[in-house]
């Protein structure tokens, strides 16, 4: 059927192997994305939620395309509530109603940010999927601040939750708006766009 080398002894065979060494293809592992936004005031500077959004409807709009199932998160933290985080859903992997694609617009600046806590949240949530890859896009400023947590203290915890998550086989891309890229590539390391 297919191989690399034509074996001449086998050419008499009438079941059609002709070649050795076969190689054939295999399918392509299975893809899962998630994506979590930064809704932190911060992202309000220099319109960096705009450039934000715009990654996250693209990202959508292309897994959509290819049937890859993918999520859209945001997340802030209130601080009425001391270091109470908030995700909102924008996209899920199985949607009910389709009208993800509309939700996503509503995606901006809002409060503080807690991103330990939402970057396990994600995690989580991709760890228990299926899919055989599992890529997280994290979008955000690079400065988590929220009450008591903020600074090189918060940096350590987002290194430990990527570190740990990398054993368990998520990958996990940080993507910079701007001048934010020496602050996403001090906490993603490798990690980042």
């Amino acid at each position: 059927y297919m191989g690399r080398k034509l074996e001449a002894r086998a050419l008499i065979r009438d079941d059609g192997k002709s070649f050795y060494k076969k190689k054939l293809p295999q399918e392509a592992p299975t893809l899962c994305v998630g994506v979590l936004i930064d809704e932190s005031g911060s992202m309000s500077w220099n319109n960096r939620v705009t450039y934000a959004r715009a990654t996250a409807i693209v990202i959508h709009d292309f897994c959509k395309g290819l049937e890859i199932p993918c999520c859209v998160y945001g997340h802030t933290a209130d601080e009425s509530r001391y270091g109470s985080l908030q995700m909102h859903s924008y996209a899920e992997f199985d949607s009910i109603d389709k009208n993800d694609k509309y939700r996503l617009m509503d995606i901006s600046a809002r409060s503080n940010n807690r991103d330990g806590a939402a970057l396990k949240f994600m995690y989580d949530k991709l760890d228990k999927r299926y899919e055989e890859v599992k890529l997280l896009i994290v979008v955000s400023d690079g400065q988590p601040a929220a009450s008591g947590y903020s600074g090189s203290e918060a940096e350590k915890d987002m290194r430990t939750m990527k570190t740990t998550y990398d054993r368990k086989g998520i990958i996990t891309f940080a993507a910079a708006i701007g001048s934010d890229k020496k602050n996403i590539e001090r906490i993603y390391g490798d990690g980042f766009l």
